[in-house]
């Protein structure tokens, strides 16, 4: 299993397709910063650290090409975070990796998706209960 990465992820938060809200479970979409390693696909337990606000969020990361819609080839970086509904739209932000959950998969139904995610979520609020967060570096 590959390692994670020790510095964050920086990126831009940019619209993405609606469908997380849509489904209970916004998003907010990464445009990595040039020359940012992104992860491989899966999903992963983390920190959304906001510079602008000095804000810390818990955070569970889907990287991939949303196998479940089949309508991408294209690898996205979502983030749902656990503890706000700001909008995040143009903020630059930080992701720190904390821990990889488990593989991206294709779901037969819509539900068997969002039964995953749900545990995804348990499971990374668990993970996270017991790891100091970042602090969130000056704008």
């Amino acid at each position: 299993m590959p390692e994670l990465p020790s510095t964050p992820l920086v990126g831009t938060v940019v619209h993405g397709a609606g469908r997380g809200r849509g489904l209970g479970f916004p998003t907010a979409n990464l445009s990595p910063a040039p020359g940012t390693a992104v992860p491989p696909p899966a999903i992963y337990s983390g920190w959304l650290a906001r510079p602008a606000t000095g804000g810390v969020h818990r955070a569970t990361v889907s990287i991939g090409t949303n196998p479940t819609f089949g309508d991408s080839t294209e690898v996205h970086v979502e983030v749902h975070c656990h503890d706000t509904s700001d909008d995040l739209y143009g903020e630059r932000v930080e992701l720190w990796f904390v821990a990889r959950l488990r593989d991206t998969e294709k779901f037969a139904t819509v539900d068997a998706l969002l039964a995953a995610a749900r545990e995804d979520v348990r499971r990374s609020d668990a993970l996270l209960a017991a790891v100091t967060p970042p602090r969130a570096p000056a704008p």
